[in-house]
């Protein structure tokens, strides 16, 4: 179903709101009478080092509900300039962050666009989950995972953040295993990720390869399409060792963060991982 366009003389995808998504620094509460401000403590937070919580997030609920949307939610947390953008769904937004010790978070200042969307979509919820969120806790983190909750100022889960873990292979690594075989070249193969683009460019050891990417932020799906490269020959032990690269790169599935600076590729059909990447 297409979507309704609100009336108006503008273009309304050049239209921005101020949203309620704008919280305080300070973590308070004051009762009926105005006579008392209570501090809310919050037990037992899981924070995550700060270049974790930097990237996209994908948006999985917002207010105890799962989101109804025209487009993946998420939202892109940048810790560096202390801003966030993202989609609620349905338009897209932007604000302040506010990032503070022992787990304290706050989304302040929030503009969105103003398309009118199907009535079912949650948008809504979206912005104001985040117009609540006053901490983060870290619900899982492992190698292929990463989650986390957004809680109000009394501890109440208001959305729940899966962290896209694609974004963590972008950059340039070394090849340094493939099919089994541990690689020691004096000049290593390398490969250089771009998510973003959905590419791929490097070197096999002799020759230079390059293709496109297909991948997913479900269960960690990345393939390497269009495999090509070019043709000049090399010693017998470097071609050995690219014959073996230009094998499995194109049989590629999914990936697993190994650590800061290592990840696996893997086959579905094997039992252990086709490829090893260490950054450079």
């Amino acid at each position: 179903m297409k979507r309704l366009l609100l009336p108006t003389t503008v273009s309304i995808m050049l239209i921005m709101s101020t949203t309620a998504c704008k919280t305080t620094e300070k973590v308070e509460m004051t009762n009926h009478n105005n006579t008392q401000v209570t501090q809310v403590e919050i037990k037992d937070l899981h924070p995550i080092d700060e270049n974790l919580l930097h990237g996209k997030w994908i948006i999985t609920s917002a207010m105890g509900q799962p989101l109804v949307s025209d487009e993946t939610a998420y939202i892109i947390i940048d810790t560096d300039t202390h801003r966030i953008y993202g989609n609620n769904g349905c338009n897209t937004f932007n604000g302040t962050l506010v990032l503070g010790e022992n787990c304290t978070l706050s989304f302040t200042d929030c503009i969105t666009t103003l398309m009118a969307c199907r009535p079912e979509v949650t948008d809504g919820n979206v912005m104001q989950a985040l117009g609540r969120t006053t901490y983060y806790n870290t619900t899982q983190h492992n190698h292929n995972i990463l989650t986390i909750d957004l809680l109000d100022s009394t501890g109440s889960t208001v959305a729940s953040l899966r962290r896209d873990m694609r974004e963590m292979l972008n950059g340039q690594w070394n090849i340094v295993e493939a099919d089994g075989m541990k690689i020691k070249l004096d000049e290593m193969p390398q490969i250089v990720i771009d998510i973003e683009e959905n590419k791929f460019t490097g070197n096999s050891g002799c020759n230079i390869m390059n293709g496109s990417i297909e991948s997913s932020d479900q269960e960690n799906k990345i393939a390497f399409v269009g495999v090509v490269s070019t043709r000049r020959m090399c010693t017998p032990q470097v071609m050995e060792v690219e014959d073996k690269i230009l094998d499995v790169i194109n049989k590629v599935e999914s990936f697993s963060i190994l650590d800061n600076n290592r990840v696996a590729l893997y086959n579905h059909a094997s039992q252990y991982a086709i490829m090893i990447l260490e950054k450079r």
